[in-house]
């Protein structure tokens, strides 16, 4: 099996590991030249293939970048609602403080008015 050289070139470049060391590591070990050119070709496309998953699986600096300002803008939209919320619910509490002042204060000129009579 003869391996072209240019592949084993472009495999070397995209492998984080020295494809020729392990050639001449295998054959160091008995493997004959295409064996060993194979064997660090087929290790190479393992790798970058692993390599090319692992970077899948991960988000780059712009898409966190871009989920972040989604994550902002949400928080800044849910503030508003809650300072909106905060302020009708503010005003519904003095519509009630009023209206049970008002009621008190109509139980008490009644009752002031029936001692009286």
């Amino acid at each position: 099996m003869q391996f072209g050289a240019k592949l084993l070139e472009n495999l070397m470049a995209s492998v984080p590991f020295d494809t020729l060391k392990m050639v001449e590591r295998f054959e160091s070990a008995g493997f004959s030249i295409d064996q060993a050119k194979v064997q660090a070709a087929v290790l190479a496309e393992v790798i970058g293939a692993e390599d090319a998953s692992i970077a899948d699986r991960f988000s780059s600096k712009q898409d966190v970048t871009l989920e972040l300002g989604a994550i902002r803008s949400a928080i800044h939209s849910l503030h508003q609602d809650m300072k909106t919320m905060n302020s009708d619910t503010k005003a519904e509490l003095v519509r009630w403080v009023v209206g049970v002042g008002l009621l008190q204060m109509g139980l008490i000129a009644g009752l002031v008015l029936k001692l009286t009579h």
